[in-house]
């Protein structure tokens, strides 16, 4: 009888396993089907986010202030540059944490140095020992020659972020300024063509009409050329974008005459300190301290001497000429397109004034344009390297 319960048991679980097995496996799809669909509801709530700011479907307004704030989120160079000149802050304070670097080296100096055992195997061996021994000496002397060294590295880490900052804060001054150089075009341009006829533009002669409508060609391109600009600016493809409340402009220099290029500070501060860093450790790593005894043999074979006459004659000052040459060429080329800017500029509605307008006043507009963008393009240089730009 217990046999044949025990047969009718083992039968029972037999049948149950396999409802068992498929309750199970349909849990674990429940499961899974639920992760699934919380994660691709999460990705999709991301995607609706991002998709959102881009704003692919209406023109987007920005002023200054949001598009200063909105390039630390959206501009991913500047974003890097942040994050650059941090990990800078934070090495600063691992270089300063002397204690640190003393503890490091005395695991493999002092240590051994001055420990018993090691002592009485100089005794028993000093031949083969002590140099040893003056390794251990020689890494101490390193530990003030590495704190320099990072310190250095720190500084030029620090120095390349701040030069990546004020590039990519430079190139949205150049976009708004394009911006403002191209809605006066415009604007210009619609005047111009309600003094030639209030009718509208299809009342003109045959060369007016086709002067017309290669000037708004030319502009309908530069409009499409600066959106794209914008849009790889801010990561993001922007239906159209309207900036407005330009307040922090930089200076044109059209009314500088000498611009003081001596004055170093005013230049060069920021622009070369980077290389100026970078050469300074380089130096730095090649004074490297060494063994006891290895300096007298150096100067014996005159390699010091020949180190100090390549630092006369480096990269570095051949670099400083070539930038100073190239910043006075630049002063000039810029001087002239404002020279051009300041003749071919007309004040309007007084044109009508003075004589009929003709052919030459359609042409004008894209040539102000033209030579206005030139003139950003050479000022960039000198918003760059210019201190006195983000002093006031």
């Amino acid at each position: 009888m217990a046999l044949r319960r025990e047969i009718i048991d083992k039968f029972a679980v037999l049948l149950a396993a396999p409802v068992l097995v498929l309750s199970l496996v349909q849990c674990a799809n429940k499961e899974v089907k639920r992760e699934l669909s919380l994660n691709v509801e999460k990705k999709g709530v991301s995607f609706a986010r991002e998709l959102a700011a881009q704003s692919p479907f209406k023109k987007v307004e920005m002023s200054w202030r949001e598009a200063s704030e909105l390039m630390k989120k959206r501009n991913p160079r500047y974003l890097q540059a942040i994050l650059d000149k941090e990990e800078s802050q934070i090495k600063k304070g691992l270089v300063n944490n002397v204690t640190y670097e003393v503890r490091k080296s005395l695991t493999n100096s002092v240590q051994s140095t001055l420990d018993p055992g090691e002592i009485a195997k100089v005794m028993k061996n000093p031949v083969a020992t002590f140099p040893k021994q003056l390794e251990s000496i020689t890494d101490l002397k390193n530990i003030s020659h590495s704190l320099t060294q990072s310190e250095w590295g720190r500084i030029s880490q620090s120095v390349r972020a701040d030069a990546a900052l004020r590039r990519e804060m430079v190139k949205l001054h150049v976009l708004f300024c394009q911006s403002e150089n191209l809605e006066k075009a415009e604007r210009e341009l619609e005047i111009l063509i309600e003094l030639l006829n209030p009718e509208g533009p299809t009342e003109l002669n045959k060369t007016m009409s086709l002067e017309l409508a290669e000037v708004q060609m030319v502009l309908k391109k530069e409009r499409n050329r600066w959106l794209d600009e914008v849009r790889n600016f801010f990561n993001a493809e922007y239906y159209d974008v309207q900036f407005s409340g330009y307040e922090r402009k930089l200076s044109f220099y059209r009314e500088v005459i000498d611009p003081e290029f001596s004055d170093w500070k005013r230049w060069r501060t920021l622009e070369n300190s980077h290389r100026l860093a970078t050469e300074l450790q380089k130096q730095h790593g090649d004074d490297r301290p060494v063994l006891p005894g290895i300096g007298h043999i150096t100067q014996n074979l005159v390699v010091i001497d020949q180190r100090g006459s390549l630092s006369q004659h480096s990269t570095l000052n051949e670099g400083m000429a070539k930038e100073v040459r190239q910043m006075l060429k630049g002063w000039r080329n810029l001087k002239s397109v404002q020279q051009k800017i300041a003749y071919s500029e007309v004040s309007f509605p007084n044109i009508v004034i003075l004589r009929p307008l003709g052919v030459a006043d359609l042409k004008r507009v894209t040539i102000l344009y033209q030579l206005k963008k030139r003139e950003i393009e050479q000022l960039k240089t000198f918003w760059i390297i210019d201190e006195q730009c983000w002093d006031t």
